[in-house]
C-alpha cells in the first residue's frame, strides 16, 4: 500500500526554474514571490510537486551556499500548501547525505536521487549510492533515471537493480525516461504497482497513465498553471484522446520541420540554456544561466520561437513579468 507521504507525489511535477542576477548570483526575492504565485494559482497538493535545485533549475551547477538558500526558501514559502522535491546530484555520496538531512531539518518531503557518475557505474555502486542516503534520513527518495547524462557506453536503471531498490522502504517514486523503449515498458509494467511513477518522456503522451504512472513533469506551469492542471484532469478522468490532442497541438506539431541543419536545439554542459530559453520564449525573465554554460544559438532561439508560436502555448500563459518590473521600481 503506498504510505501517506508516496500519495502526496502525484501531479504536475514543475521544476522551479532559478532565477539569476546578471553576476550569476541566485535571485531569491523573486524566486520567492514566482513560488507564491503558482502556489496562487492553484498548483498544491493532490494536483502538483515542485522541484527545486534540480535539473532545470540548474541545482547541479549552483554552491553549496545557494544550494541550500534555495532549498530553505523553498520550504518556509511553500510552508506545507505544495510538495517540495529537492534535486541532489552528487558523486559523493557523503554530499548527498548532508543534502538530503538538510533536507529532513527543513521539512522537505521528497529528494530527487541521480545515480552517481563520473565514469560509468556498476549496479552495485549505484545500489550502494541509494542504500546510503535511504539509510541516512526519513524523506523520500524519488530515483532519477537520466541515461543521457552517463558516460559511453551508457547506464540506465533495468529490472534487476530496480527489484532491490523498490522494496527499500523510503523510495518512494521513479521519475522515469529510457533510451530503450523496450526497457521503458518493460520497467513500468513490473514496478507501477510497487512505486509512484512519473513521466519524464513527453513522447509517449497518454502512454504514461495508461501504464498506471502518477505524474509528469511539465515545467510550462510555472507561466502557465491554467494548462498543466488542465491536463492533469485529463489525466485523471482518463480523457485519452483529448490529452493526446492537446500534447501534440502544443508540443509536436508546432516544431516538425522549423529545425535545420545549422540548428543548435541540445548541446551544452547542462539543461540551463535550453530551459531558460523556453521559459524566456514565454515571457518569464530568467537572467543567464549559470556558468561555464553557454546560450544556445540564434537558429535555436529561432525555432523555439517560431514553435512556441504557432502552438497557442502563450493563450495558456497568465505570468506577467510585472514581478520583474516591481523589482525594478523597488531598486529605484
Amino acid at each position: 500500500m503506498p504510505t501517506d507521504r508516496r500519495k502526496k507525489l502525484v501531479g504536475a511535477v514543475g521544476a522551479l526554474r532559478t532565477f539569476t542576477n546578471e553576476d550569476f548570483s541566485i535571485n531569491l526575492d523573486k524566486q520567492r514571490r514566482h513560488l507564491e504565485w503558482v502556489i496562487d494559482k492553484g498548483l498544491v497538493e493532490g494536483s502538483a510537486c515542485i522541484l527545486i535545485a534540480a535539473g532545470g533549475s540548474e541545482g547541479y551547477f549552483m554552491t553549496s551556499a545557494e544550494w541550500e538558500a534555495e532549498v530553505a526558501m523553498a520550504a518556509e514559502t511553500a510552508a506545507g500548501r505544495v510538495p517540495l522535491v529537492a534535486g541532489i546530484f552528487e558523486l559523493s555520496v557523503r554530499e548527498a547525505i548532508k543534502k538530503v538531512k538538510f533536507c529532513e531539518k527543513h521539512g522537505v518531503e521528497f529528494v530527487q536521487v541521480s545515480p552517481p557518475h563520473y565514469m560509468v557505474p556498476t549496479d552495485d555502486e549505484v545500489l550502494y549510492h541509494y542504500q546510503m542516503i535511504h539509510d541516512a534520513a526519513d524523506i523520500g527518495i524519488m530515483i532519477y533515471s537520466t541515461p543521457w547524462a552517463m558516460p559511453i557506453p551508457g547506464w540506465e536503471f533495468k529490472p534487476k537493480i530496480l527489484e532491490t531498490l523498490v522494496e527499500l522502504e523510503n523510495i518512494e517514486g521513479l521519475k522515469w525516461a529510457s533510451f530503450d523503449f523496450s526497457n521503458f515498458i518493460t520497467v513500468a509494467r513490473l514496478f507501477t504497482d510497487k512505486i509512484h511513477f512519473i513521466n519524464n518522456q513527453a513522447n509517449v503522451m497518454s502512454l504514461a497513465p495508461k501504464l498506471g504512472f502518477k505524474g509528469f513533469i511539465n515545467s510550462d506551469g510555472l507561466v502557465a498553471p491554467r494548462l498543466v492542471l488542465h491536463t492533469y484532469k485529463l489525466w485523471q478522468e482518463k480523457r485519452y484522446d483529448e490529452l493526446d490532442q492537446l500534447l501534440l497541438k502544443l508540443y509536436i506539431d508546432p516544431f516538425l520541420g522549423l529545425a535545420k541543419p545549422e540548428d543548435i536545439t541540445w548541446r551544452s554542459m547542462g539543461e540551463g540554456p535550453a530551459v531558460r530559453m523556453g521559459m524566456e520564449n514565454l515571457g518569464m525573465h530568467m537572467g543567464p544561466s549559470f556558468p561555464a554554460q553557454l546560450a544556445l544559438s540564434d537558429d535555436s532561439w529561432r525555432q523555439r520561437a517560431e514553435g512556441v508560436k504557432k502552438s497557442g502555448l502563450m493563450e495558456w500563459v497568465d505570468w506577467k513579468d510585472e514581478y520583474a518590473e516591481a523589482e525594478a521600481a523597488a531598486r529605484d
